[in-house]
């Protein structure tokens, strides 16, 4: 299993993205209750995960384990977060487990935000890891979700796999 993500078509769903308190034990349920996997995982934190800003004020130590698995044409993304301001454990705070946020895909990922920023809609964190660029939106009111946009850039090859 390699980091190389589907990028689909421009402005298209491309990942739906749930976050969990326990990686481990969501991956275990997704397997057996879904069928859903092989999964790859990463370990997102800084310094590798780089231009953190939460809420318009960056952030310096941040970290997030992630897995990653294909089952249709859709991405599915469990994120547990491990440490630091993050938007995903405000969620896990105040909504608890859960669909956290659809993502869209965008090659020119700076210039989308600025598009969504034309229609009044800023983000609420953005970074990067590597080449892949990351940015959730303030769309909860609106939209009942936060839309992420990404370029769906290669993030290289898991530290693990479940199943192994």
């Amino acid at each position: 299993m390699e980091g190389k993500q589907p990028k689909g078509e421009e402005g298209k769903i491309c990942q739906m993205g749930i976050v969990v308190w326990d990686l481990e034990k969501a991956l275990e349920r997704y397997t057996k209750e879904l069928g859903y996997g092989p999964w790859g995982i990463w370990n997102f934190s800084t310094p590798e995960l780089t231009d953190v800003i939460v809420r318009g004020v960056r952030v310096e130590h941040v970290g997030f384990k992630i897995a990653l698995c294909q089952p249709g044409a859709v991405q599915v993304e469990l994120i547990q977060p491990l440490y630091g301001t993050t938007i995903h454990r405000e969620f896990l705070e105040s909504h608890g487990e859960g669909i956290h946020h659809v993502k869209m895909y965008f090659e020119d990922v700076p210039k989308a935000v600025k598009k969504f920023e034309e229609m009044g809609i800023y983000p609420l964190q953005s970074g990067r890891f590597d080449k892949d660029i990351h940015v959730y939106l303030d769309t909860e009111e609106k939209y009942g979700i936060i839309w992420e946009l990404g370029n769906q850039e290669d993030v290289g090859g898991p530290q693990d796999i479940y199943p192994k």
